[in-house]
């Protein structure tokens, strides 16, 4: 059935008013919506109880189960890599705060009642096609919420009853969304360590052909998840005229606008007030940190790199590999980076690099945030712009000891990549993870011409879920530097 039929179903259902079921005590004492399935569990035949629904004079409960069914394979593809999603028993336990579920592969799963509740996918719990939850929690008497009967119909659409003080609200959810966002039995741990990024002592740069990144999605996809696993990815043949830049980040967004504005220009340029638009070595790092949320991908398309130009070549080194080896190494100072603040400043108050507006950018955060697993998923890094130090002064002498460990970790890297660009190169990276420099050169009368672009990370990476769900296998993408606790 196509996306476009199940929609027009779903509108019709909401079009014919179907709404979610709220009943008193006495009304589900004596509704023919009520359930055999006791604390003990029950082996689950179908959906017979779904006729006596029919029958009910307060609402049409079959036509709002069809849209559950129809909601279920809306977007299948979210569901790609959740495996079996057949129920093979439903258990209510701890008097109703909670079920269990038992898969047909043998596996378990606990939700609470709250949870539930919160998910319910009823046409009035749920927005039809953004599936955006319309749950007023402070309406739900939290300590008085349990489920009174749950069922399971032949389509494998979990049917729940709650008791919400004096009324009842019967919702329903689909097997599928249950396995892929169950969160017991480890699952969370699970999820976070298939998001771990994989590191890897190869420093030949994945390459992928311009014509395949936009000729089918397919090739859109091998280039975003080449460079959502390893971090960077390399587009050959580009066409060197300036418009394909945008032709290409505009495949996956819009241009992540910054200080610099959508494009920029990284040539050689007298008085520039950026290190980058001039001739001079550039050491690893990270643009735009001083940003609350920096560009997630940069894409730098040569131009021009006459053969007379001697030196210039870009460098590359994984950030997160290096912080994952340096924990190792200097666990001590890995903590204090966690810990103490570094302080980020971009200054132009005089228009010194030809912007429109004047710029003070500053921003204070730790050079490694992690998640609640301990797990490293962020890092900020920029040696040349940092600012004043702004921290408790016990905590000066320990950054300063640290930061210095750190830098000394990043230049004495052994896996660097190093690429002397060519014309019709498109050298794409993830900013917060594959940190970036150039050698300096001698122009002797040539051009080294390159234009860049930034894509927003949380666009970067919707792209790379779609895609992941409908071309790929459906599995966990990688973390990309950004601060999702996964």
């Amino acid at each position: 059935m196509s996306t476009r039929i199940i929609r027009r179903l779903i509108l019709n259902v909401h079009q014919s008013n179907q709404r979610c079921i709220f009943m008193t005590s006495r009304q589900q004492k004596h509704s023919p919506y009520r359930t055999r399935t006791g604390d003990k569990g029950t082996k689950l035949a179908g959906s017979a109880s779904m006729s006596q629904m029919a029958a009910s004079k307060h609402e049409n409960p079959t036509s709002i189960h069809q849209e559950m069914v129809e909601r279920q394979v809306l977007y299948p593809a979210q569901f790609k890599g959740a495996g079996d999603v057949r129920i093979q028993q439903v258990n209510k336990i701890n008097e109703g705060k909670m079920v269990e579920i038992i898969w047909k592969d043998g596996k378990r799963s606990k939700f609470h009642s709250i949870w539930l509740r919160h998910n319910c996918h009823c046409p009035c719990c749920k927005i039809d096609v953004s599936c955006q939850p319309t749950v007023d929690l402070t309406e739900i008497p939290l300590d008085e919420l349990h489920i009174t009967d749950i069922d399971l119909t032949e389509e494998n659409v979990l049917k729940v009853v709650w008791k919400e003080g004096d009324k009842t609200h019967q919702g329903y959810l689909p097997s599928s969304y249950l396995k892929t966002y169950c969160y017991s039995d480890g699952e969370i741990e699970r999820k976070s360590n298939a998001a771990r990024m994989n590191f890897t002592t190869d420093t030949k740069i994945p390459e992928i052909d311009y014509k395949e990144v936009m000729a089918t999605e397919t090739g859109l996809y091998q280039w975003l998840r080449i460079l959502g696993d390893r971090g960077l990815c390399m587009v050959k043949n580009v066409p060197t005229e300036e418009d394909h830049l945008l032709k290409v980040s505009r495949r996956v967004a819009l241009p992540h606008h910054t200080i610099y504005g959508d494009t920029f220009a990284v040539k050689d340029q007298p008085k520039a007030s950026n290190a980058a638009y001039r001739n001079i070595a550039l050491n690893l790092h990270m643009d735009q940190p001083t940003y609350e949320s920096p560009p997630g991908i940069q894409m730098l398309h040569c131009l021009r790199f006459d053969d007379r130009i001697v030196g210039g070549d870009s460098v590359f080194a994984d950030i997160h590999h290096i912080v994952d080896v340096f924990r190792q190494e200097h666990p001590d100072e890995f903590k204090t980076l966690c810990r103490v603040p570094v302080t980020f400043e971009t200054l132009g108050y005089e228009d010194a690099a030809g912007r429109e507006l004047p710029v003070h950018l500053q921003i204070r955060r730790p050079s490694i945030s992690l998640n609640n697993y301990g797990d490293v998923v962020a890092i900020a890094y920029h040696e040349q712009i940092t600012g004043p130090l702004q921290v408790d002064e016990n905590d000066v002498e320990p950054f300063y000891k640290a930061y210095q460990k750190l830098i000394q970790a990043v230049h004495a890297w052994p896996y660097k990549y190093r690429t002397r660009l060519q014309p019709g190169d498109m050298i794409t990276f993830q900013n917060r993870r594959a940190l970036h420099g150039r050698a300096a050169y001698v122009s002797n009368g040539g051009l080294r011409h390159l234009q860049g672009t930034y894509i927003n990370i949380d666009e970067f990476r919707s792209m790379l879920i779609y895609l992941q769900n409908t071309v790929g296998d459906g599995s966990p993408i990688k973390r990309m530097g950004l601060l999702d606790m996964y």
